[in-house]
């Protein structure tokens, strides 16, 4: 997978037939801010684009979302935008976009399971300016859980939900 960071990348990936870019791209880079700041709170470089919202490419195929990624300490802080497609090769695009954050921990006790979510924020919208708002407030709720407790402290929260395989 290919990270493009925002600045790089083509808001029409996202939002096809958005009509006025500059709105939209305004507050995409308030949310790319907040998901710096908490890269830099964190003390880690964010996403796979050196910090900050990227683009995704897989084979060749743009994901129709905008993601953020800041991690430590084996607790991710993720948000993302995006048109929910069926399969990579499904290239409709939106309305709806869904926005999600989520604060999860990686998992210790079974192998298979890739984490768990400790808590989250969602919501659809059928505008892309709606959208690009809704990432700011995910990305400023993301920042605040960020703040407000270290990585430990997020660690001590999780409540076993995976058992040890049996022999």
């Amino acid at each position: 997978m290919d990270a493009i960071p925002l600045s790089r990348g083509d808001l029409r990936w996202v939002f096809p037939e958005v009509r006025d870019p500059e709105p939209v791209l305004d507050a995409l880079s308030e949310a790319d801010a907040h998901v710096r700041e908490m890269a830099r709170h964190l003390g880690r470089p964010g996403g796979r684009a050196a910090g900050g919202l990227e683009y995704r490419r897989t084979e060749g195929i743009v994901a129709a979302g905008i993601f953020a990624a800041a991690e430590a300490e084996g607790v991710g802080f993720t948000a993302d935008l995006c048109f929910p497609r069926r399969c990579l090769w499904d290239l409709r695009g939106g309305p709806p976009w869904e926005v999600e954050a989520e604060v999860l921990v990686v998992c210790d006790r079974a192998p298979d399971c890739g984490g768990h979510t400790l808590a989250e924020w969602a919501e659809t919208f059928t505008a892309p300016l709606e959208a690009a708002a809704g990432l700011v407030e995910a990305s400023a709720w993301l920042l605040a859980r960020a703040r407000a407790a270290p990585p430990a402290s997020w660690r001590s929260r999780d409540d076993a939900r995976c058992r040890e395989p049996a022999p």
